[in-house]
């Protein structure tokens, strides 16, 4: 006899239900992001400052809601909590501890 799983109590359940685990599903199977070096941390610190003083544009990385996420933009201020980057629509303000990656793009390119 071949048993469906999960499968066959799928009709039975609310949409609502459906949602949360498949919510909770993400939540257990998402890792987090991991440790960075220090040597990795001073090479962002630098590439950032860099960015700041020269106003060039840049790309970084975010950790964002369980996902990577990539903004561009030219920074605009920085503080020990947070920068701020404007891109080409808006203005964001992005915590520094979310920072995963940065770097400085030089005529459309790297």
């Amino acid at each position: 006899m071949k048993d469906r799983g999960a499968m066959k109590w799928t009709s039975m359940m609310l949409p609502e239900h459906l949602l949360l685990l498949k919510k909770w599903k993400q939540e257990v199977l998402t890792e987090p992001p991991r440790e960075r070096a220090e040597w990795e941390l001073e090479e962002l610190q630098q590439t950032i400052t860099r960015a700041l003083l020269q106003h060039n544009y840049m790309m970084l990385t975010i950790w964002e809601e369980a996902n990577f996420v990539q903004y561009g933009g030219i920074i605009k201020g920085i503080n020990e909590m947070e920068l701020v980057l404007e891109t080409i629509t808006t203005t964001k303000h992005i915590a520094l501890k979310y920072i995963y990656a940065a770097h400085i793009e030089v005529d459309g390119d790297e």
